[in-house]
């Protein structure tokens, strides 16, 4: 099965290496060619933590930015950020062919409305994965896995044919590792996971903490389980029948133990990458169709407003700088921990590290424009070494 992963991601990476593994052919499409030159000369390398044990999976993969000359694909992994999926389809259009099939395994409720404007329904498939992922580097991907079941899908009509293609294509993900399900019961799955979102997702971001932290917090668990109340009470009104006390118990300690040394993906968004979050897919998904179904949802609605207001005023969202030429805070590189991998370089509005050579010859982050510093945290935030540090003088 040819298969093209729509978002080469952290996650898109990690579904595309498994797909591979289990034998199809894939393709990650990315933006950068920087990028593309790191995966089509090394690779993809995987490392999944489960439990108390992880495993590394070393995997060769194509990559391309251009998909002009790639011709028709038998599926589309879509794996982009919401605010994305309708760009993201536009530029994959020569890749769909009158049978191709169409999969979003996307955060949040919302992207397949928006994917029934590129292909009909009765190819289009859904559903969620119990995974979480970190690009450490390029094509260096660390994650977990939590639950009985790594991916499950669905389809929007379910028919023969849709049932023979969706167990086809879980079939390669358990080849490749993964434990997959088909099931006509999708729309339960999906908001469970829509459920682990709402909890967290969002909400670390505003508090700036990761998910294993955050748990820790009883306030923030108390806000927590507001929203997910809220949640439930929207999805019984909408015929979906989930149960509070199984989530709280079973699903939420599992994705934290896995998942809880990074930040989730909005956080990350918020605090790092400063683009446009998925709360419209998310929290703000449960504010939408609250309204439509008549159940209130204020603590939702109050997230999702706070999350707006942040994505739309990045560019103001520093600490305050004192006066006078000197900054205010002290960054130190812990030279130890530190690989030269550039994130800091590259993530810094304020240009203030480069990347040079220690007494041992070897290449890391020096906090030379340290004068510039104004406290944003992104370069503490996306060290995957934990080798800088920022105080307040």
């Amino acid at each position: 099965m040819r298969i093209a992963v729509i978002g080469a991601g952290s996650m898109g990476c990690m579904l595309g290496a498994y797909l591979q593994e289990g034998g199809a052919d894939v393709l990650l499409t990315v933006r950068r060619k920087e990028l593309m030159d790191v995966l089509n000369s090394k690779g993809l390398s995987v490392r999944m933590y489960e439990g108390d044990g992880s495993s590394v999976m070393n995997v060769k993969v194509r990559a391309a930015v251009d998909l002009s000359a790639e011709g028709e694909m038998d599926a589309l992994l879509v794996m982009v950020k919401g605010p994305d999926t309708k760009a993201a389809m536009e530029g994959a259009k020569s890749l769909i062919g009158k049978d191709t099939k169409v999969i979003t395994l996307q955060n949040g409720i919302g992207n397949v409305d928006i994917i029934k404007g590129f292909v009909p329904e009765d190819r289009i498939y859904y559903g969620c994965v119990n995974m979480s992922g970190t690009m450490d580097s390029p094509g260096i991907i660390s994650g977990g896995l939590f639950g009985d079941n790594n991916v499950f899908i669905g389809s929007v009509t379910k028919g023969a044919d849709q049932k023979k293609f969706g167990e086809e294509f879980c079939s390669i993900l358990r080849n490749g590792g993964l434990t997959a399900l088909y099931t006509d019961d999708i729309d339960k799955e999906v908001w469970y996971k829509l459920l682990m979102n709402v909890a967290v997702n969002a909400s670390c971001g505003l508090v700036r903490l990761r998910g294993g932290e955050a748990g820790e917090d009883q306030q923030f668990m108390l806000l927590a389980m507001d929203m997910v109340k809220e949640a439930i009470a929207v999805a019984h009104a909408m015929g979906v029948e989930l149960d509070l006390g199984y989530f709280m118990a079973e699903i939420l300690p599992t994705a934290r133990k896995s998942s809880g040394k990074h930040y989730p993906s909005m956080a990350h968004d918020m605090m790092v990458t400063k683009v446009a979050t998925e709360i419209d897919f998310i929290n703000g998904a449960v504010e939408r169709m609250g309204a439509s179904v008549g159940v209130p949802t204020p603590v939702n609605t109050t997230i999702s407003r706070l999350v707006r207001v942040i994505q739309n005023n990045y560019d103001r969202q520093y600490m305050t700088k004192t006066s006078g030429s000197r900054s205010a805070f002290t960054i130190e590189v812990n030279e130890k921990f530190c690989k030269g991998c550039g994130y800091c370089v590259k993530y810094c509005p304020k240009d203030v590290f480069v990347l040079g050579e220690n007494d041992r010859g070897h290449n890391v982050a020096k906090a030379q424009g340290a004068a510039n510093c104004i406290g944003c945290l992104n370069c503490t935030t996306i060290c995957p070494e934990a080798a800088i540090t920022i105080s307040r003088d």
